[in-house]
């Protein structure tokens, strides 16, 4: 074998080289940013480490999705370039659907979490609590929330099942590159949480692969933002009961857990119960036999 058929294949270079090329330019960019804000902006940095010490707040998590974002946009840049691909080779292809896609996702994302949480409220693990915020402040919260939540869901779906998803595909075809995808997902959550677990990384490949179902459907992001947008958004601002490790700020119920990690999913959340994997079992199937209008 040739040195060079090592790194470049008939298109150009190969999948692992140029993921790891467009993972080099984002680790880079966050990281000049990240010393750039704790040098001028050392209030704003403390806002994205607090993270680090299991709190999560709104702002905090801003701060942190911005700079990711941002990484995001110079590493795909780049990429667009050496791999001379549009913006609908990462998946976000049909701008116009976005709207109807996007609330397609954000109705079965509400429907899985709604049903988490019913399923631990049968079970007597759960409870809805009262309001811990009202009136013009749970407004405010719920906007702010809403903008952060939207960020992340942007930022991992197109990065993890836009570019690594669509990367990998190339040189294993898309289900392997899904599963692959979808331990990297599990796996960087593992690293970058400290709350995260082994149930942790299970709800994560598992929602990595629902999400990786949606853009195989449709052809887009846009369905799986949709769903990403909402479940998060659920279990942060709507029902956030407090978990071992991490504590959440502004959030609208007083909701509570208590009972056996394998039906309450500990610090990760309803979606690392049983429960959830009925859930996830559930979803997945009817996306499978669902059928999707022409957008």
């Amino acid at each position: 074998m040739k040195v060079k058929s090592i790194f470049q294949a008939v298109n150009g270079p190969r999948a692992g080289w140029r993921l790891l090329i467009a993972l080099a330019v984002f680790f880079i960019c966050q990281t000049a940013i990240q010393i750039a804000l704790g040098r001028f902006a050392p209030s704003v940095m403390a806002r994205e480490m607090a993270l680090n010490k299991g709190v999560l707040s709104p702002d905090g998590l801003l701060v942190s999705e911005i700079v990711n974002l941002v990484s995001l946009t110079a590493a795909l840049a780049l990429m667009m370039r050496i791999e001379r691909r549009t913006l609908a080779d990462y998946g976000l292809a049909n701008p116009g659907s976005f709207g109807k896609r996007f609330a397609e996702g954000v109705a079965w994302g509400l429907a899985m979490v709604a049903a988490m949480l019913l399923l631990q409220r049968a079970e007597g693990v759960f409870t809805f609590g009262t309001l811990a915020l009202s009136g013009g402040q749970a407004l405010k919260m719920g906007l702010l929330w809403g903008v952060t939540i939207l960020c992340v869901g942007f930022f991992e779906e197109i990065a993890f099942r836009g570019y690594i998803q669509g990367t990998l595909a190339s040189g294993m075809g898309f289900w392997p590159a899904a599963v692959v995808s979808s331990l990297i997902f599990g796996a960087v959550h593992i690293a970058a949480d400290s709350f995260y677990n082994w149930q942790g990384l299970l709800s994560a490949t598992l929602f990595g692969l629902l999400f990786c179902l949606t853009l195989w459907r449709t052809g887009s992001l846009w369905m799986a933002i949709g769903i990403h947008f909402a479940t998060d958004f659920e279990e942060t601002f709507l029902f956030s009961p407090p978990m071992p490790k991490v504590h959440t700020t502004g959030h609208l119920l007083s909701s509570t857990l208590h009972g056996p990690m394998w039906l309450t999913g500990g610090s990760v959340g309803p979606e690392a119960s049983v429960n959830g994997l009925i859930v996830f079992v559930v979803v997945f199937l009817l996306l499978l036999r669902f059928r999707f209008r022409t957008a």
